[in-house]
């Protein structure tokens, strides 16, 4: 059999944005001093009351889904709705809420997001309760270095909002 092959040399800065490989996931975490009780109430209905770059957010009613979706509206007029994907409560140290992305006006560069909070109580302390917070986000592969950076300032934003809130 023949084989063929092909190359092409990247030689414009362009082409070499394109190629740049993406990490497509983004973490960040953060102590917050209060108890994972007091962080969960605020979280775990998907209204971040608490964050100040949301106007509104309430549930669907009309939505059928198992745990629900929600329309979130944000300071610079976007709208997204997320459909939570999964909510854990088993233990009394540790809480998680998942939810993806379902529709974002105006629309987002990338097809998909999932994000994921997790809250975990820190069990030494040297002053009063502390959670350990964690928020990550797995984006799909066509999502770009600007909407990875843009999730990773939200996450520090979020954190700040969150200790406001609880202090």
């Amino acid at each position: 059999q023949d084989f063929v092959f092909s190359v092409r040399v990247l030689n414009e800065p362009r082409d070499m944005a394109i190629r740049q490989p993406n990490p497509g996931y983004v973490k960040e975490s953060a102590v917050i001093n209060a108890p994972v009780e007091a962080i969960w109430s605020m979280v775990a209905p998907m209204t971040f009351k608490f964050c100040s770059n949301v106007s509104q957010a309430k549930k669907n009613e009309d939505d059928s889904s198992i745990l629900g979706q929600f329309t979130i509206a944000y300071t610079d007029n976007t709208v997204q709705t997320v459909r939570m994907t999964s909510m854990s409560e088993g233990h009394s140290d540790k809480r998680a809420v998942g939810f993806e992305l379902v529709q974002s006006e105006p629309p987002v560069s990338y097809t998909s997001v999932m994000h994921l909070i997790t809250l975990t109580a820190v069990t030494h302390t040297q002053g009063g309760p502390q959670t350990f917070v964690e928020y990550s986000s797995d984006f799909s592969t066509d999502a770009d270095t600007e909407a990875i950076q843009d999730s990773k300032y939200k996450k520090i934003e979020f954190f700040q909002d969150l200790q406001k809130a609880v202090a």
